[in-house]
């Protein structure tokens, strides 16, 4: 999914009234004051919830449980928001608006060198992966985290979701590849020690790898970074 300078809204808009709870993301970025949000009584059960600075002090009243993480806005400065699996290229983050705040929340890959960031600062609530030769320019307008940054080689292939591995897969790769996981991945039976280590040079990893266990030693070596799992189906 590439959703390179187009705001997520639509999907996790905001009902106005009574309990929400059970969403992924709850947007309050429609509120001019805390009047605004007199409806809702509680919040429950949520992921993150946006809102602006001017809409805050409603949260003083409001019930509020169980929610991941709360992102105040603020007021006065334009906010680009986007949402859920995202990926990126560095030329979208250098073309930003310089008076405009980009948060990304959720899973983020950007797929190519950032130049520089055009964006005033940039939030980020939840996982991303910058190239790291862009680790300068993007770290110099990273404001907030909330979450994890890896930052991984050029020239990498990128999972997210579920794939598996098998021989073939690796026999048709024409020369090692480093491999940045954002899911799930299981390494079939097929796959010999010696090929593996042949054509996966380096493995980052923001999930869960599944392998034989005469895999696991090796894949554990060649994991520079890892924020998930590697283990066998047993």
């Amino acid at each position: 999914m590439t959703d390179e300078n187009q705001e997520q809204n639509s999907s996790n808009r905001t009902p106005r009234a009574g309990v929400i709870r059970d969403m992924g993301v709850v947007d309050l970025r429609f509120a001019k004051s805390p009047e605004d949000l007199n409806e809702i009584q509680m919040i429950r059960d949520v992921g993150v919830v946006l809102i602006p600075e001017c809409a805050a002090a409603a949260l003083n009243r409001i019930q509020v449980s169980d929610v991941g993480s709360m992102v105040i806005l603020p007021s006065n400065v334009p906010v680009n928001c986007m949402t859920g699996q995202l990926k990126l290229a560095g030329e979208a983050l250098a073309a930003g608006d310089p008076d405009t705040i980009l948060v990304i929340v959720g899973q983020c890959f950007v797929t190519s060198t950032v130049p520089s960031v055009g964006y005033k600062e940039v939030r980020v609530v939840g996982q991303i992966l910058v190239p790291r030769d862009s680790q300068a320019a993007f770290s110099s307008k990273l404001s907030q985290i909330t979450g994890q940054i890896l930052y991984v080689p050029g020239g990498c292939r990128t999972v997210m979701g579920k794939e598996t591995i098998d021989r073939e897969f690796l026999e048709y790769l024409k020369e090692p590849v480093p491999l940045v996981i954002m899911g799930k991945v299981t390494f079939a039976s097929d796959v010999p020690k010696d090929l593996l280590q042949a054509k996966i040079s380096e493995i980052v990893l923001m999930g869960k790898i599944t392998a034989p266990k005469e895999l696991i030693s090796l894949l554990n070596v060649i994991t520079s970074e890892k924020l998930g799992s590697i283990g066998t189906d047993d």
